[in-house]
Protein backbone atom coordinates (compact mmCIF):
# COMPACT_ATOMS: atom_id res chain seq x y z
CA UNK A 1 0.00 0.00 0.00
CA UNK A 2 1.25 3.28 -1.16
CA UNK A 3 1.39 5.76 2.31
CA UNK A 4 1.85 8.65 -0.14
CA UNK A 5 -1.32 8.21 -1.93
CA UNK A 6 -3.76 11.06 -1.70
CA UNK A 7 -6.94 11.12 0.22
CA UNK A 8 -9.50 13.46 1.04
CA UNK A 9 -8.63 12.87 4.86
CA UNK A 10 -5.36 13.51 4.15
CA UNK A 11 -6.04 16.75 2.00
CA UNK A 12 -8.07 18.07 4.47
CA UNK A 13 -5.61 17.46 7.43
CA UNK A 14 -3.40 19.70 5.11
CA UNK A 15 -5.57 22.40 4.61
CA UNK A 16 -6.01 22.42 8.52
CA UNK A 17 -2.83 22.76 9.08
CA UNK A 18 -1.99 25.34 6.53
CA UNK A 19 -4.95 27.73 7.68
CA UNK A 20 -3.75 27.12 11.24
CA UNK A 21 -0.36 28.43 10.32
CA UNK A 22 -1.94 31.55 8.62
CA UNK A 23 -3.98 32.46 11.55
CA UNK A 24 -0.93 32.45 13.77
CA UNK A 25 1.15 33.86 11.00
CA UNK A 26 -1.15 37.19 10.92
CA UNK A 27 -2.11 36.80 14.87
CA UNK A 28 0.98 35.87 16.25
CA UNK A 29 1.86 33.91 19.56
CA UNK A 30 -0.17 35.98 21.75
CA UNK A 31 -3.26 34.89 19.42
CA UNK A 32 -3.09 31.70 19.97
CA UNK A 33 -5.14 30.97 23.44
CA UNK A 34 -7.85 33.30 22.30
CA UNK A 35 -8.30 31.61 18.65
CA UNK A 36 -7.34 28.52 20.30
CA UNK A 37 -10.74 28.49 22.61
CA UNK A 38 -12.28 29.40 19.31
CA UNK A 39 -11.28 26.65 17.63
CA UNK A 40 -11.63 23.90 19.90
CA UNK A 41 -15.23 24.88 21.17
CA UNK A 42 -16.12 24.44 17.68
CA UNK A 43 -13.71 20.87 16.94
CA UNK A 44 -15.76 19.90 19.71
CA UNK A 45 -19.18 20.84 18.84
CA UNK A 46 -19.10 19.41 15.04
CA UNK A 47 -16.77 16.90 15.46
CA UNK A 48 -19.72 14.07 15.36
CA UNK A 49 -17.93 10.76 15.34
CA UNK A 50 -14.97 11.84 16.96
CA UNK A 51 -16.12 12.79 20.39
CA UNK A 52 -18.43 10.39 20.56
CA UNK A 53 -16.05 7.66 20.45
CA UNK A 54 -13.61 9.74 22.78
CA UNK A 55 -16.99 10.30 25.30
CA UNK A 56 -17.68 6.68 24.96
CA UNK A 57 -14.27 5.42 25.82
CA UNK A 58 -13.25 7.70 28.88
CA UNK A 59 -16.29 7.25 30.89
CA UNK A 60 -15.30 3.94 31.86
CA UNK A 61 -11.59 4.97 32.20
CA UNK A 62 -12.62 7.37 34.79
CA UNK A 63 -14.91 5.26 36.80
CA UNK A 64 -18.09 7.41 35.54
CA UNK A 65 -21.58 6.19 33.57
CA UNK A 66 -22.12 6.89 29.90
CA UNK A 67 -23.40 10.83 29.22
CA UNK A 68 -21.76 12.00 32.33
CA UNK A 69 -21.27 16.19 32.79
CA UNK A 70 -17.79 15.47 33.73
CA UNK A 71 -16.58 13.42 31.41
CA UNK A 72 -18.20 16.01 28.81
CA UNK A 73 -16.46 18.58 30.90
CA UNK A 74 -13.16 17.46 30.97
CA UNK A 75 -13.18 16.59 27.16
CA UNK A 76 -14.17 19.89 25.91
CA UNK A 77 -11.48 21.26 27.70
CA UNK A 78 -8.98 18.99 26.34
CA UNK A 79 -10.14 20.24 23.15
CA UNK A 80 -9.54 23.41 24.04
CA UNK A 81 -6.23 23.24 26.13
CA UNK A 82 -4.10 21.28 23.00
CA UNK A 83 -5.79 23.54 19.94
CA UNK A 84 -4.33 25.92 22.35
CA UNK A 85 -0.68 24.01 22.13
CA UNK A 86 -1.21 23.40 18.42
CA UNK A 87 -1.13 26.84 17.66
CA UNK A 88 1.46 28.18 19.88
CA UNK A 89 3.85 25.86 18.74
CA UNK A 90 2.81 26.42 14.92
CA UNK A 91 3.81 29.88 16.01
CA UNK A 92 7.14 29.24 17.29
CA UNK A 93 8.55 26.95 14.81
CA UNK A 94 7.15 29.03 12.16
CA UNK A 95 9.14 32.19 14.08
CA UNK A 96 11.69 32.46 16.52
CA UNK A 97 9.46 33.56 19.96
CA UNK A 98 11.78 36.38 21.91
CA UNK A 99 13.40 35.65 25.33
CA UNK A 100 10.72 37.90 27.43
CA UNK A 101 7.54 35.85 25.76
CA UNK A 102 9.30 32.43 26.04
CA UNK A 103 10.35 33.37 29.74
CA UNK A 104 6.40 34.75 30.91
CA UNK A 105 5.24 31.53 29.15
CA UNK A 106 6.03 28.81 31.16
CA UNK A 107 6.97 27.77 34.29
CA UNK A 108 9.00 25.03 35.19
CA UNK A 109 9.88 22.74 38.08
CA UNK A 110 12.31 20.13 39.47
CA UNK A 111 15.31 21.37 37.01
CA UNK A 112 17.53 19.54 40.28
CA UNK A 113 16.53 16.54 39.29
CA UNK A 114 17.13 16.65 35.63
CA UNK A 115 20.26 18.14 36.43
CA UNK A 116 20.91 14.96 39.20
CA UNK A 117 19.97 12.69 36.82
CA UNK A 118 22.31 13.34 33.74
CA UNK A 119 25.45 12.28 35.38
CA UNK A 120 27.34 12.56 32.41
CA UNK A 121 25.07 9.61 30.69
CA UNK A 122 22.10 12.22 29.06
CA UNK A 123 18.78 11.59 30.50
CA UNK A 124 15.77 10.91 28.68
CA UNK A 125 13.19 13.50 29.63
CA UNK A 126 9.54 11.76 29.26
CA UNK A 127 6.97 13.84 28.52
CA UNK A 128 3.41 13.23 27.57
CA UNK A 129 0.74 14.92 24.60
CA UNK A 130 -0.08 17.47 27.45
CA UNK A 131 -0.08 21.18 26.24
CA UNK A 132 2.83 22.94 24.68
CA UNK A 133 5.81 21.08 26.12
CA UNK A 134 7.74 22.47 23.11
CA UNK A 135 7.74 25.95 25.64
CA UNK A 136 9.45 23.41 28.37
CA UNK A 137 12.05 22.32 25.77
CA UNK A 138 13.11 25.70 24.53
CA UNK A 139 13.13 27.39 27.86
CA UNK A 140 15.94 24.27 28.86
CA UNK A 141 17.77 25.07 25.43
CA UNK A 142 17.70 28.61 25.90
CA UNK A 143 19.12 28.13 29.74
CA UNK A 144 22.39 26.15 28.23
CA UNK A 145 21.18 22.83 28.86
CA UNK A 146 21.67 20.61 25.86
CA UNK A 147 18.34 19.39 24.64
CA UNK A 148 17.45 16.70 22.07
CA UNK A 149 13.65 16.09 20.40
CA UNK A 150 12.54 13.51 18.87
CA UNK A 151 9.47 14.26 16.23
CA UNK A 152 7.46 12.34 13.41
CA UNK A 153 7.55 14.03 10.19
CA UNK A 154 3.30 14.39 9.17
CA UNK A 155 2.13 14.33 5.47
CA UNK A 156 0.40 17.71 6.17
CA UNK A 157 3.78 20.27 7.32
CA UNK A 158 7.03 20.31 4.75
CA UNK A 159 10.08 18.16 5.58
CA UNK A 160 11.93 21.21 6.66
CA UNK A 161 9.06 22.37 9.37
CA UNK A 162 10.55 21.20 12.78
CA UNK A 163 13.81 20.99 11.00
CA UNK A 164 14.82 24.64 10.78
CA UNK A 165 12.41 25.79 13.58
CA UNK A 166 13.71 23.60 16.33
CA UNK A 167 17.66 25.03 15.89
CA UNK A 168 16.20 28.59 16.48
CA UNK A 169 16.11 27.61 19.81
CA UNK A 170 19.23 25.96 20.24
CA UNK A 171 17.09 22.64 20.25
CA UNK A 172 18.83 19.61 18.04
CA UNK A 173 15.56 17.74 15.88
CA UNK A 174 15.92 13.90 15.23
CA UNK A 175 13.35 12.84 12.76
CA UNK A 176 11.93 9.34 14.11
CA UNK A 177 10.64 8.49 10.66
CA UNK A 178 14.27 7.48 9.68
CA UNK A 179 14.22 4.55 11.64
CA UNK A 180 17.24 2.91 12.62
CA UNK A 181 19.02 6.41 11.45
CA UNK A 182 17.49 7.98 14.24
CA UNK A 183 18.07 5.70 16.90
CA UNK A 184 21.47 5.63 16.02
CA UNK A 185 21.71 9.71 16.68
CA UNK A 186 19.87 8.90 19.77
CA UNK A 187 22.10 6.65 21.20
CA UNK A 188 24.77 9.61 20.28
CA UNK A 189 22.94 12.47 21.66
CA UNK A 190 22.38 10.46 25.25
CA UNK A 191 26.68 9.66 24.93
CA UNK A 192 27.00 13.20 25.14
CA UNK A 193 25.49 13.95 27.90
CA UNK A 194 22.06 15.69 26.38
CA UNK A 195 18.67 15.76 27.36
CA UNK A 196 17.07 13.59 24.52
CA UNK A 197 12.91 14.85 25.05
CA UNK A 198 10.85 12.10 23.97
CA UNK A 199 7.18 10.80 24.17
CA UNK A 200 5.35 7.10 24.59
CA UNK A 201 1.64 7.96 25.17
CA UNK A 202 0.49 7.81 21.71
CA UNK A 203 0.23 4.10 19.63
CA UNK A 204 2.08 3.08 16.67
CA UNK A 205 0.99 2.87 12.73
CA UNK A 206 2.29 -0.09 12.13
CA UNK A 207 1.64 -2.85 15.24
CA UNK A 208 5.10 -4.84 13.69
CA UNK A 209 6.94 -1.61 14.76
CA UNK A 210 5.75 -1.36 18.30
CA UNK A 211 5.40 -3.62 21.27
CA UNK A 212 1.46 -4.12 22.10
CA UNK A 213 0.74 -3.64 25.58
CA UNK A 214 -2.09 -2.45 27.89
CA UNK A 215 -2.31 1.86 27.82
CA UNK A 216 -5.41 3.69 29.16
CA UNK A 217 -7.49 1.18 28.55
CA UNK A 218 -6.66 -0.43 25.13
CA UNK A 219 -4.86 -3.04 23.82
CA UNK A 220 -2.42 -0.83 20.92
CA UNK A 221 1.48 -1.23 19.65
CA UNK A 222 3.55 0.81 21.52
CA UNK A 223 6.94 2.32 20.88
CA UNK A 224 9.49 0.54 22.67
CA UNK A 225 12.96 2.79 21.81
CA UNK A 226 12.58 4.70 24.81
CA UNK A 227 12.62 1.71 27.00
CA UNK A 228 15.36 0.39 24.67
CA UNK A 229 17.91 3.37 24.16
CA UNK A 230 17.80 3.15 28.54
CA UNK A 231 18.56 -0.36 28.29
CA UNK A 232 21.28 0.66 25.72
CA UNK A 233 22.72 3.72 27.14
CA UNK A 234 22.33 3.32 31.15
CA UNK A 235 20.35 7.00 30.98
CA UNK A 236 17.92 7.58 33.33
CA UNK A 237 14.14 8.21 32.09
CA UNK A 238 13.31 11.48 33.80
CA UNK A 239 9.41 12.16 33.84
CA UNK A 240 8.07 15.27 33.25
CA UNK A 241 4.34 16.37 34.36
CA UNK A 242 1.68 18.71 32.70
CA UNK A 243 0.98 20.22 36.04
CA UNK A 244 -1.31 23.24 34.61
CA UNK A 245 -2.44 25.27 31.31
CA UNK A 246 -3.72 28.62 32.77
CA UNK A 247 -2.67 31.40 33.40
CA UNK A 248 0.65 29.53 31.86
CA UNK A 249 1.84 26.55 31.29
CA UNK A 250 3.21 24.84 34.04
CA UNK A 251 5.49 21.10 33.71
CA UNK A 252 7.21 19.56 37.25
CA UNK A 253 10.14 17.76 36.30
CA UNK A 254 10.10 14.66 38.69
CA UNK A 255 12.95 12.23 39.64
CA UNK A 256 14.31 9.94 37.54
CA UNK A 257 12.47 6.61 37.66
CA UNK A 258 13.71 2.90 38.94
CA UNK A 259 13.03 -0.44 37.53
CA UNK A 260 14.01 -3.74 39.42
CA UNK A 261 16.83 -5.41 38.34
CA UNK A 262 16.75 -8.26 36.08
CA UNK A 263 13.14 -6.99 34.23
CA UNK A 264 12.24 -8.09 30.72
CA UNK A 265 12.31 -4.79 28.08
CA UNK A 266 8.35 -5.75 28.36
CA UNK A 267 8.30 -5.20 32.32
CA UNK A 268 10.06 -1.84 32.19
CA UNK A 269 7.88 -0.20 29.58
CA UNK A 270 5.08 -1.73 31.22
CA UNK A 271 6.18 0.57 34.19
CA UNK A 272 7.01 3.33 32.34
CA UNK A 273 3.33 2.99 30.32
CA UNK A 274 1.86 2.77 34.09
CA UNK A 275 4.15 5.91 35.36
CA UNK A 276 2.37 8.05 32.15
CA UNK A 277 -0.80 6.60 32.70
CA UNK A 278 -0.94 8.20 35.66
CA UNK A 279 0.01 11.26 35.22
CA UNK A 280 -2.54 11.90 32.47
CA UNK A 281 -5.38 9.98 34.57
CA UNK A 282 -4.44 12.99 37.20
CA UNK A 283 -5.14 15.74 34.65
CA UNK A 284 -7.57 14.08 32.09
CA UNK A 285 -7.95 17.84 30.84
CA UNK A 286 -5.01 18.61 29.77
CA UNK A 287 -4.22 15.35 27.58
CA UNK A 288 -4.90 14.66 23.74
CA UNK A 289 -7.80 12.28 23.95
CA UNK A 290 -8.93 12.97 20.31
CA UNK A 291 -5.45 12.05 18.96
CA UNK A 292 -6.35 9.26 16.48
CA UNK A 293 -3.50 7.11 18.01
CA UNK A 294 -5.08 6.41 20.45
CA UNK A 295 -8.86 6.69 19.71
CA UNK A 296 -9.23 4.85 16.80
CA UNK A 297 -8.25 1.95 18.87
CA UNK A 298 -11.38 -0.07 20.68
CA UNK A 299 -11.22 -0.30 24.48
CA UNK A 300 -9.58 -3.91 25.83
CA UNK A 301 -12.56 -5.57 27.19
CA UNK A 302 -14.81 -4.58 24.09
Amino acid sequence: MDDNRFTWERARRRWLFLSARALMRAGGFGAARRVGAVLGALHYRFGGSERRACLHDLAPLLGRPPGDAEVERLLREAYRVNTVALLEVLSMVDRKLDQSTLEASCRVEGLEHLEAARDGRGAILLATHSGNSLLLAAQLATHGVPVTVVYRHARMMSMQFFAQGLPRYGIDGILANEGFRAYARMVDALRHNRVLFAMVDQGVKKAETGVTMNFLGKQMPMPGGVMQLARQTRAPIVPVVAVAADPVWQFAIQPAMSFMPGGTLEEDMAEVLRETERQILERPQLWSWHHRRWRDFALADA
